[in-house]
């Protein structure tokens, strides 16, 4: 059982998404990261005892949502929704990939957060070798971390992504350089 899902996959998600709708890719993948960013920042600072809250729940996405539709520019809206898809792309893997690990109670507690009780398995004692220290802070120094996640169900999942962004992205850069007329040396 892990905690979270890998955060290079929640971009890779969010890049596939961005490239096959067509969404602007810096807005999407801000989408994406943005979630772990706030949670996880607000979690080790403690202002919240657990890495997914506020940015991960239904009451966030509302935030989120109310602010994006109130955009007044096209372009802002443009962006506001490739935002959206990034932001949605994220809750969607978290939640595919807690219920992956057997943790569907996890995932519905993320999301009605604070309504519903949300816990830090890192920090709670509920995952076997995590503790509350430092070492809590920084999951893959944790002991026993490593070797959870790559046993857990999602991730080859997470890791398929990963590599199909990765091709995808390559051959998008190789396709764009070989259409750039060269320049003619003298």
């Amino acid at each position: 059982m892990t905690n979270a899902m890998w955060f290079p996959a929640h971009l890779a998600v969010g890049y596939l998404l961005g490239v096959r709708v067509r969404l602007s890719l810096g807005w999407c993948l801000l989408g994406a990261a943005l979630p772990d960013l706030v949670d996880k920042s607000l979690g080790l600072t403690g202002i919240f005892p657990a890495y997914q809250t506020v940015s991960h729940s239904l009451f966030g996405l509302a935030v989120v949502g109310t602010v994006l539709y109130s955009t007044p520019t096209e372009y802002r809206k443009t962006a506001g929704v490739a935002f959206g898809v990034g932001w949605l792309s994220h809750l969607g893997a978290d939640l595919l990939q807690l219920t992956l690990d057997g943790r569907g109670a996890h995932a519905a507690g993320m999301l009605g957060w604070p309504v519903t009780h949300w816990s830090n398995p890192m920090v709670d004692g509920s995952v076997p070798g995590y503790t509350d220290t430092l070492l809590s802070a920084v999951p893959f120094l944790s002991d026993g971390y490593v070797s959870q996640y790559l046993s857990s169900v999602s991730f080859p999942l997470e890791l398929l992504v990963c590599l199909v962004a990765l091709a995808l992205f390559v051959a998008e850069r190789r396709r764009k350089k070989r259409s750039v007329p060269q320049r003619i040396q003298r």
